[in-house]
């Protein structure tokens, strides 16, 4: 017998999902102010360690001008903009944690409680954050080498006064192979990108890292969903987050406070978004996972 070939055809009301999410949102926070000034908080946690640092920096730097600051006030600069950094990943775990919760499918939006459950999730979300980052990272450092040690036996030939204009045949290789392996590297974080989303999901659900890898069960969820629903699906709530921002962003003085103001909305839609996309797979909320501390 010859088998037969099901093709299953995804509709999905892209419309009712934008609905949904938005409500989710909006009932969320509109009847909870409590709930939104806490993510409202938890938002700006990041932004505390590079305030400190030019608070603490700024004393020193003002009392040179720009062409006296020392090497080492620019070195100790440096390592507190990096510390700083490191402290704002690690402070941004809470709400990480946080929007676990909704992608775990809880209705309606729960409240900011928890905090030591949040921050563990946070830290495990990061984690397989930087690991799906390490293929991209591999293929950039790649590019960057190759180019480096390419371009390095001409750059140590290189007269005071090159002439640019006779080095363009040699460089141009150099160039492309750069631009190509960039190229590749953005084809790569899409493709991980458009895994991930599913694979975090996973992870919210059953809080196995694990999950967030499962590549033939994401690739089945996928599949489930239809891949040309499932990218159109994800275009357009990045599309939507897009447009806001960059409106917000042209509102003069008062553009960036209604940012903040408007953050926790935007995080919040968006994750309802992925939580009914992912559901769309047949893949229901599973209210055994418990998400208090």
């Amino acid at each position: 017998m010859t088998p037969e070939l099901h093709i299953v055809v995804t509709y999905m009301d892209y419309g009712k999902m934008i609905s949904d999410s938005y409500e989710y949102a909006k009932d969320g926070l509109t009847k909870n102010l409590k709930t939104w000034i806490m993510l409202i908080v938890l938002t700006l946690l990041p932004a505390i360690p590079f305030i400190l640092i030019l608070i603490l920096m700024l004393p020193s730097l003002m009392a040179y001008t720009e062409a006296e600051i020392p090497a080492s006030v620019i070195g100790t600069l440096i390592i507190g903009f990096v510390i700083a950094f490191i402290m704002a990943i690690i402070l941004g775990a809470f709400s990480m944690g946080y929007l676990l919760r909704i992608l775990r499918g809880e209705v309606p939006l729960p409240e900011v409680t928890g905090f030591g459950r949040m921050f563990v999730d946070g830290i495990k979300l990061l984690v397989i954050e930087v690991i799906y980052l390490i293929p991209v990272l591999i293929i950039l450092a790649v590019t960057a080498g190759a180019a480096f040690f390419s371009a390095l036996p001409i750059l140590m030939e290189m007269p005071a006064e090159p002439d640019f204009e006779a080095l363009m045949p040699v460089l141009m290789p150099i160039l492309g192979g750069v631009i190509a392996g960039i190229l590749i590297a953005v084809i790569v974080a899409i493709i991980l990108w458009l895994l991930a989303v599913t694979g975090v999901v996973r992870f919210a659900r059953t809080g196995k890292i694990g999950e967030a890898f499962n590549f033939s069960a994401i690739l089945a969820t996928i599949g489930k969903i239809g891949w040309g629903s499932y990218i159109l699906a994800l275009i357009i709530v990045v599309v939507i987050v897009a447009v806001i921002q960059v409106i917000l962003s042209f509102i003069p003085y008062i553009g960036a406070i209604l940012q903040i103001l408007i953050s926790p909305a935007i995080m919040v839609f968006m994750h309802r978004y992925i939580c009914i996309l992912y559901d769309s797979a047949g893949n229901p909320a599973d209210s055994s996972f418990s998400s208090t501390a």
